[in-house]
């Protein structure tokens, strides 16, 4: 991975305003001296995300996520720190430059990331040759029987893996490849006993290709009795399965405008868009991801929900759909009849057709009371109340009040209940709701226990009353250079009584020795995780005006703290007169 040096850093971060990077992901009003929204990365109805446009730095009082624009763009946009800062140079005009010691590593990676994709690409022409010869007979009828034309062959570039143990392995080691580096890209794998074959065998190729256009990874539809159905690529330098779909580098044409299709299997997305439905993009095989929510929301106005109509396929949809909410997409679900999956009723009902499907896509709200009304039988009374109770659930989470009310109407229609029970038991679930989070924001915004609790989690225990003094002294020192110096001139690190504050003064003050114009989110990047979290939490809070004042007043205090410990420890070991000459003295140094 690249390294960048620390003045690219700190540019790309002078150069981007964290208001104007917040405000376009969410919406910020002004509120005193920082601004507050509704929080990103938890669900909440009252704002508790506040940014600090002068420190450059973020704060949730609900979930405790803080950090400086790199931690927010990370978060946001499911980036390494790497990609978050190439994100905002780009964004800034800023032209990054590298480490020199780092130079030889970076080229390295970046040597062995373009060979996968170069192996990649010849594979995928490798398997789509395939396809056409004469011993694919088996994967061209599976083609047929699907009804695939040769222009969707082409176009998602189809291929086939012979079933043989060395068919590729032998062709990328004829076109200049090592075994290392096939291995390392994931198209041969190795036994026990050493032994070399292909990963993908007699299997329906479907390459997995980033928004980019690059070949990152293989699907393949098993064709014979392999019990696998579908085998993916490992994870290699190029390729991370929860961050990928298939997909996307077509549907990405569409989705801004159109939204997109989120499908369970390859062949329903190539199936779709051969009969006119251009921005379906399906999973890769395995449990909806919150990465790849995050990927879609970049893209897509709107994610379709439109997987298997059978149990699995509709338990599987509830899951992703809360992902895709918690991730800030707008969701819909699409409902259809008479087929098993998407794929099966585009050929059976017609392109029109499931064009009106996507039409009448129902809510998340209504797909889930949909969902659990089919396993009540709504003449027994007791299963009518436990249809009620489990409706009352979901519509509790319905913040539209209009919205709410429609639903609850109609199921008491159907129930013959009355919208009045219905609305109250409703009402106890939202005020229930609202009294936790209410009372957790309280333990929060009134004290910093939840600092406090990272503190106990390092295992450092401390006197609640001296920690929040401390705090606030490495705050004030921080942003005042005359505070600062101060402290330097009368006091050092053995005055605070937490660990934790003194790793962190260490750090400020070799910070503020190399960096003394430097800014607090500069200062976040230096520190581990651990102390990040710490730190950003500490540094966001405005406690004084009067930084010199508060620092003069708080030594004062430790100093006077730190004697009264002494004199403690000194009586418990009975040591009176060092006790009376200490007081006699004053206490002085």
């Amino acid at each position: 991975m690249p390294r960048y040096t620390q003045n690219s850093i700190n540019e790309t971060a002078s150069r981007n305003n964290l208001v104007d990077v917040v405000s376009s992901y969410v919406r910020l009003k002004r509120t005193g001296t920082s601004y507050v929204g509704l929080c990103p990365f938890h669900r909440e109805k009252t704002p508790s995300f506040h940014v600090s446009e002068d420190k450059q730095l973020f704060y949730c009082f609900g979930c405790g996520t803080s950090g400086n624009i790199f931690d927010f763009v990370m978060k946001i946009e499911n980036l390494d720190f790497v990609d978050a800062l190439k994100y905002l140079a780009q964004r800034a005009g800023v032209t990054l430059e590298e480490e020199k010691s780092s130079y030889r590593e970076n080229e390295e990676q970046k040597n062995l990331k373009q060979t996968i994709l170069k192996i990649n690409k010849i594979a995928a022409k490798r398997f789509f040759d395939n396809l056409f010869e004469k011993d694919a007979k088996t994967a061209q009828e599976y083609v047929i029987k699907r009804k695939l034309n040769k222009n969707s062959i082409i176009k998602f570039g189809l291929g086939y893996a012979k079933d043989s143990w060395d068919d590729l392995l032998n062709f990328l080691k004829a076109e200049g490849f090592s075994q290392d580096e096939i291995l390392v890209a994931g198209l041969i794998v190795k036994n026990e006993k050493g032994r070399v074959y292909d990963k993908f065998r007699n299997r329906l190729m479907f390459p997995i290709i980033d928004v980019r256009g690059n070949v990152v990874a293989f699907s393949g539809r098993a064709l014979g009795d392999d019990p696998a159905k579908y085998m993916n690529s490992p994870e290699t330098p190029v390729f991370y399965k929860s961050k990928n779909v298939f997909g996307l580098n077509i549907a990405k044409a569409c989705s801004k405008t159109d939204g997109v299709v989120l499908v369970e299997g390859n062949m329903d997305v190539v199936s779709l868009y051969q009969r006119g439905i251009q921005n379906a993009v399906a999973g890769l095989g395995t449990a909806f991801t919150e990465e790849q929510a995050a990927l879609l929301k970049r893209y897509a106005s709107t994610v379709y929900v439109c997987y298997d109509n059978d149990e699995a396929g509709k338990k599987a949809a509830l899951k992703a759909i809360d992902i895709l909410i918690n991730a800030g997409n707008n969701v819909k679900v699409i409902a259809f009849t008479g087929a098993k999956d998407p794929d099966e009723y585009i050929l059976k009902a017609g392109t029109e057709a499931f064009k009106e499907c996507i039409k009448n896509s129902v809510p998340t709200v209504e797909f889930k009371i949909m969902n659990i009304r089919k396993n009540y039988d709504l003449t027994n009374v007791d299963e009518k109340i436990s249809f009620v109770n489990e409706t009352a659930v979901i519509l509790s989470d319905v913040e539209n009040t209009i919205e709410r009310e429609a639903y609850v109407k109609r199921i008491s229609n159907e129930t013959d209940i009355s919208e009045k029970s219905i609305t109250s038991e409703i009402n106890k679930l939202i005020f229930s709701k609202a009294k936790k989070e209410n009372e957790k924001k309280e333990r929060i915004i009134k004290s910093v226990k939840e600092e406090v609790k990272i503190v106990s989690d390092i295992g450092e225990k401390q006197n609640f009353g001296t920690y929040k003094t401390e705090r606030m002294l490495l705050n004030v020192m921080f942003f005042d250079d005359k505070a600062f110096n101060y402290f330097k001139a009368n006091g050092d690190e053995s005055l605070f009584f937490g660990a934790i504050h003194k790793e962190l003064f260490r750090e400020m003050l070799n910070f503020k020795g190399e960096n003394p114009n430097a800014s607090a989110p500069e200062f976040l990047i230096t520190l581990d995780e651990n102390m990040k979290k710490y730190a950003s939490a500490l540094l966001f809070k405005n406690f004084t005006t009067d930084g010199l004042k508060t620092a003069e007043d708080i030594i004062k205090k430790l100093k006077a703290e730190r004697k009264k410990a002494y004199i403690t420890e000194l009586a418990k070991a009975g040591r009176v007169d060092e006790i009376n000459k200490i007081l006699k003295s004053g206490g002085n140094d």
